[in-house]
C-alpha cells in the first residue's frame, strides 16, 4: 500500500514539473493557473515527504527541512499572489523563484525514493 501511495505521489510530482505541454496537455498560461500549479506542487512535495518519512527513506530532520521549505514556498506564493494585480512582472518573478525551490525539493525527494 505504501509503495503504491509513494508511486502515486511521485508520479504526481513528476507531472507537475515535467510540463503539461510535454505530455500533450494545455500549459498554465495565466498567473492564476500558474499559481494553482505551484500550490498543487507544494501539497504534493509535502505529501511525498510524509510518505518517504514513513517509509524511513528520509530522516525526521529531512522531513522537517522539507516542511520548513514548503512553508517558505507557500509564503512566497502568497506574496506573488498579492503582487499579481499591482506588479505582474514582480509576481511572475516571485512565482518562478518558488517554482525553482520546489523543483529542487522534488529532485531531492526523487533521489531519496529509491
Amino acid at each position: 500500500m505504501m509503495i503504491a501511495l509513494r508511486n502515486t505521489f511521485l508520479a504526481s510530482l513528476m507531472f507537475l514539473f515535467a510540463g503539461c505541454a510535454a505530455i500533450g496537455l494545455p500549459t498554465a498560461e495565466t498567473f492564476s493557473q500558474k499559481a494553482a500549479v505551484v500550490q498543487g506542487a507544494i501539497t504534493t512535495v509535502r505529501q511525498t515527504a510524509t510518505v518517504l518519512l514513513n517509509e524511513k527513506k528520509i530522516t525526521a530532520d529531512d522531513g522537517q527541512n522539507v516542511l520548513v521549505q514548503t512553508d517558505t514556498a507557500r509564503a512566497g506564493l502568497d506574496i506573488a499572489r498579492s503582487l499579481s494585480k499591482s506588479n505582474p512582472i514582480a509576481a511572475d518573478s516571485k512565482l518562478n523563484s518558488v517554482r525553482t525551490v520546489l523543483t529542487a525539493l522534488q529532485a531531492y525527494l526523487a533521489s531519496r525514493s529509491n
